[in-house]
């Protein structure tokens, strides 16, 4: 019998990760931002106006404060003005404006502590746009609530709502992302689909027309994340190519070096390797397989982080930070969470955002202060990793691990996008050729554990 893993969900870096390893462990709002613990309680600061910080207050928060009441979270999502956390049980909670329903609670008060969405059982992942939310079964159905004036919930409607509703016609579903007004589904075949507001092309079907159910993006196949910026729309290729489209004035966000607005995805210039993608107001951010950050777009308030005020057509290096395991975009500004746990921010800090005890706007990364240790794979396992080649495969390929690994025995684990364990070898020392010649094609998840039962997990794409 196939052993199941429940799967948990990255929003902007979108890398499926089974529970216990580094799942969305920081996110950002509009705002503010978030971070869940490694206890599994969860910590937010910043602008609270809403109560979207869930502290009970309304009071701004220059410093990381801890949620109150929850316990066992496991993921984390910000909206403009609204939080979401999941927890290990399924359940999503939710705090902040409600005044069309985004939180999911059947009404539109605004809550100042996390309360329950009315959502369905089996949640595994969890996504916020500007003023809605999207919470992913563990089947593959995704379903949402909130503003959708634009058709951004997909249902067929611009009805907003006050408790979820399922998207319509999607199904095998394996990573959600949202924009301000716009949203992003990526399904198991590498394939996305899209919907809500298209001013600017962001919805990449090649139009400028609005949605209210998703429709495919054109030219896209073989994807494995995808991101949402303001009015733009990132993805990212399983060869570790950058594709983007939608709204690329006011700094060229798109990073395809022209200040023109893109209806398809076109490529991200001189960018490979790369692993996680986000997207901000007016800004994207990227992070190599090499642990550095990129960054291009606006960049007025230091958001790129490359120690100027220059906005940016193509993606530049971020300043003095190597190790970077993930991104998030708050505005205009930037969070990197580096593989030791410690977290970096850059950009505006008019609410005290950027954690560092200050509202002072930061042109290169500044450390978040007073923050719990994150919920954070080994630093072993991340600094020395493993490779798998050739990726994409035919069905075979090598699991090879690098540097300290390479001492220690470990158990080696395939999943497919359900979470169906498909493979399992225990005990390798170095490296291991694993057949799945026999599977279908798609996406599959190595997972390798050492012994002390600590995870690290790259995609494989099998062709």
């Amino acid at each position: 019998m196939k052993t199941k893993l429940l799967f948990a969900f990255l929003f902007s870096v979108s890398v499926l990760l089974p529970t216990v390893s580094s799942a969305q462990v920081i996110a950002a709002g509009g705002g503010h931002s978030l971070s869940v613990c490694s206890d599994n309680t969860a910590r937010s600061w910043g602008y609270n106006l809403f109560g979207q910080l869930g502290d009970g207050t309304t009071n701004n928060r220059w410093t990381p404060v801890q949620v109150n009441l929850l316990t066992g979270i496991t993921a984390v999502a910000g909206g403009s003005q609204h939080s979401l956390f999941l927890k290990n049980d399924g359940t999503v909670w939710a705090c902040g404006a409600n005044g069309n329903g985004a939180l999911g609670d059947g009404t539109t008060t605004n809550r100042w502590t996390p309360v329950q969405v009315n959502s369905p059982t089996g949640i595994a992942a969890i996504a916020v746009g500007g003023w809605h939310s999207f919470f992913l079964k563990n089947d593959g159905t995704v379903w949402a609530c909130g503003y959708n004036s634009y058709g951004e919930l997909g249902d067929g409607t611009t009805t907003d709502r006050w408790i979820p509703v399922q998207v319509s016609g999607l199904t095998g579903i394996i990573a959600v992302a949202a924009g301000q007004f716009h949203s992003l589904f990526l399904k198991n075949d590498g394939t996305v689909w899209t919907c809500g507001r298209n001013n600017y092309g962001q919805l990449g079907d090649g139009t400028i027309t609005d949605r209210d159910t998703p429709m495919q993006v054109n030219s896209l196949t073989g994807i494995t994340v995808v991101a949402g910026g303001s009015e733009h729309s990132l993805f990212l290729k399983n060869d570790g190519t950058v594709w983007a489209c939608g709204a690329n004035g006011n700094g060229g966000r798109l990073g395809d070096g022209t200040t023109t607005d893109r209806w398809t995805p076109v490529q991200v210039n001189s960018l490979t390797d790369i692993t996680t993608i986000a997207g901000g107001m007016l800004h994207s951010l990227f992070v190599k397989n090499d642990g550095t950050g990129w960054a291009c777009g606006f960049n007025a308030n230091g958001q790129l982080g490359d120690g100027t005020t220059t906005d940016r057509w193509t993606p530049v290096l971020v300043n003095s930070l190597t190790g970077i395991a993930t991104v998030a975009s708050l505005g205009q500004s930037s969070l990197f969470m580096k593989n030791d746990g410690t977290l970096w921010a850059c950009g505006v800090n008019s609410n005290g955002q950027l954690g560092d005890g200050t509202t002072t706007t930061r042109l290169t990364p500044v450390q978040v202060t007073g923050l719990c240790t994150l919920l954070a794979v080994d630093q072993r396992l991340q600094e020395n990793g493993f490779q798998i080649y050739p990726n994409p495969s035919s069905g075979k390929f090598i699991v090879e691990m690098n540097g300290m690994l390479k001492q220690v025995q470990h158990d080696i684990s395939v999943y497919d996008v359900i979470g169906e364990k498909v493979f399992e070898e225990k005990n390798v020392l170095e490296k291991t050729e694993i057949n799945l010649s026999e599977q279908p094609a798609g996406i599959y998840f190595v997972a390798v554990r050492d012994e002390k039962n600590n995870l690290v997990v790259r995609k494989v794409v099998k062709m």
